[in-house]
């Protein structure tokens, strides 16, 4: 099951321009972003992945029972 955020850039403002401009240059941006919230949730330190890994089970066998 996937999840869908979009990301709205403001392209009068000239900051969020530059972001949007850099965003388009990114051959995988879903990839790009997931990067830059893994680097963000890090700092600097290993993330505990366990409850997520948790919680992706979950998604899975929900997908996989909507597949049958």
């Amino acid at each position: 099951m996937k999840k869908v955020k979009s990301v709205a850039f403001n392209v009068s403002v000239p900051y969020e321009m530059a972001l949007y401009e850099h965003a388009l240059k990114q051959k995988y941006f879903s990839t790009y972003v997931k990067r830059l919230i893994a680097r963000d949730m890090e700092r600097g330190s290993a993330i505990d992945m366990s409850p997520y890994e948790e919680a992706s089970k979950l998604y899975k066998e929900e997908d996989e029972h909507e597949e049958d």
